[in-house]
């Protein structure tokens, strides 16, 4: 499969931005990690349908940050989606976000939604709502482990958070320690490798590299420091879901969009999987959304 690959600057970074496919552009919004490779599994099979959009987030992976204090909140970065549609002069698109992107993908309904054919809202972890909860303990948790054991340990935690079934050996500090060294020596291949070849590291190289604008600087903003436009979202008029995996109840991204779904009466639609199904459950999920976004 052919893609377009485009470097498009926006106010204070430089996006990678990746393009293929046909018909009405959709635009994919990564989660934690903010790395288009994230949605390898799935564009192609979407490509046939829509004109399909994917880039790396502000500071994360080949999207590279002007300086340290570049702000990379949701306001900030709900306008690089703006810049990319008019970078590729689409004027209203798709747009899915998961996670850390559905986050995004509701400021773009409160604030840009002229710009917008439709939405879904993956399992946005608004633990925010939940003021508390289980949930937001969960996610205060994950922050402590990335303050006091390092970013690496945090993303270990955070990894163990999404999986289905975590291995029993990412949930103790001793067994994070062991990941995170791992995934450190990852880290520093694909920092070598970028020194010597001049080029980005592969995938899991990236994400690993991501860890400390996630755990020190995304989170927080994401999931504590942001509040959604309540009214502003009751008077989206695009049409827009929020979405749940079948599997994923009882999880901190579960609850907060039932939440929410309650208090703007908005259909909440259940998709395969998990928080990753997309990766893991490629072709039931490409089909849902296919379904959902075809009138």
């Amino acid at each position: 499969m052919d893609y377009t690959v485009d470097r498009v600057r926006v106010a204070g970074a430089t996006l990678h931005v990746e393009t293929t496919g046909t018909g009405p552009a959709l635009v994919l919004i990564p989660g934690g990690g903010g790395d288009a490779g994230l949605y390898a599994e799935v564009v192609p099979l979407l490509a046939g349908r829509f004109t399909v959009i994917t880039f790396d987030r502000r500071g994360n992976s080949r999207s590279p940050l002007d300086g340290g204090s570049t702000p990379v909140g949701v306001p900030e970065q709900a306008a690089d989606v703006v810049a990319v549609l008019d970078h590729h002069r689409v004027d209203r698109a798709h747009v899915f976000g998961s996670s850390g992107g559905a986050i995004i993908a509701l400021e773009l309904l409160a604030g840009h939604r002229d710009r917008l054919l439709g939405a879904v809202v993956h399992e946005p972890p608004l633990v925010q709502l939940l003021p508390g909860s289980p949930e937001q303990r969960e996610l205060d948790r994950l922050r402590r482990i990335a303050d006091t054991e390092g970013p690496l340990r945090g993303f270990v935690a955070f990894a163990t958070m999404t999986m289905p079934t975590p291995p029993r050996l990412f949930r103790h500090r001793a067994g994070r320690a062991l990941v995170a060294a791992a995934l450190w020596l990852v880290r520093a291949t694909g920092t070598a490798w970028r020194r010597v070849t001049g080029r980005a590291p592969g995938g899991m190289a990236r994400l690993v590299g991501n860890t400390g604008v996630l755990m020190r600087r995304e989170l927080p903003a994401f999931c504590h420091d942001y509040r959604p436009d309540l009214d502003a979202l009751r008077s989206a008029h695009p049409p827009w879901w929020l979405a749940t995996g079948r599997d994923s109840a009882g999880r901190p991204y579960h609850r907060p969009a039932h939440v929410l779904g309650g208090r703007l009466g908005v259909p909440v639609v259940e998709f395969p999987g998990g928080h990753t199904a997309y990766q893991r459950h490629a072709e039931d999920f490409a089909r849902c959304l296919i379904e959902l976004l075809t009138p």
